[in-house]
């Protein structure tokens, strides 16, 4: 696959999950390079934190914007976050009917941060250039995760409803959020609280 490819599949992702999903399926990754894919995107995606933590830097003030201040960490947060994301996404969807494994979320959630890895480096080169669009990029990445999200999910479990999707992705995050958050408490990451 060339860097062409790559541009081609991202628009027919944004374009056709469904059908880039069947390109992905269609390239019959071994379970190794689809883990290859996923430890990529974390890896880029730490890079350009970090190119953006020096470009802009911000005032460390509370004990988990140290701990995400440190590459290695972080990219061990963002890898950690991953795996639960596609293990979740397999299983829940599995729960709700679906017929997706856990190869196929994987390389899914992979594709998906790499597409966002792309426009993360867009973000950099604009804040740079136009610090203005900082805000509207950010709600820009997050519209697209929003999208790329549901609609890959129901593409990989072969869903008919995009609304139970939602649903089921909103319960998702409300129930992992939970579970990370009494992991949290239990190491000792609470957040301050001012009287």
């Amino acid at each position: 696959m060339k860097l062409g490819d790559l541009g081609e599949l991202t628009v027919l992702t944004l374009r056709d999950p469904e059908a880039a999903l069947r390109v992905l399926r269609g390239l019959e990754l071994p379970l190794v390079a689809r883990w290859m894919v996923l430890l990529l995107a974390v890896t880029l995606s730490t890079l350009l934190a970090g190119l953006s933590l020096l470009l802009f830097p911000v005032e460390v003030d509370n004990p988990v914007s140290a701990m995400l201040s440190e590459p290695m960490t972080l990219a061990g947060i963002q890898l950690g976050a991953m795996v639960l994301s596609a293990l979740c996404v397999a299983q829940i969807g599995r729960w709700f009917g679906g017929h997706g494994g856990f190869a196929d979320a994987l390389l899914v959630v992979g594709w998906v941060e790499l597409i966002l890895v792309g426009l993360q480096a867009v973000q950099v080169v604009m804040m740079a250039l136009f610090p203005a669009t900082a805000t509207l990029l950010s709600m820009l990445a997050f519209g697209l995760f929003l999208y790329l999200a549901v609609t890959m999910t129901k593409a990989l479990h072969g869903f008919t409803s995009t609304g139970k999707v939602v649903l089921g992705l909103i319960g998702s995050i409300f129930v992992i959020g939970f579970v990370l958050s009494l992991i949290a408490a239990a190491f000792g990451i609470v957040p301050e609280v001012t009287p």
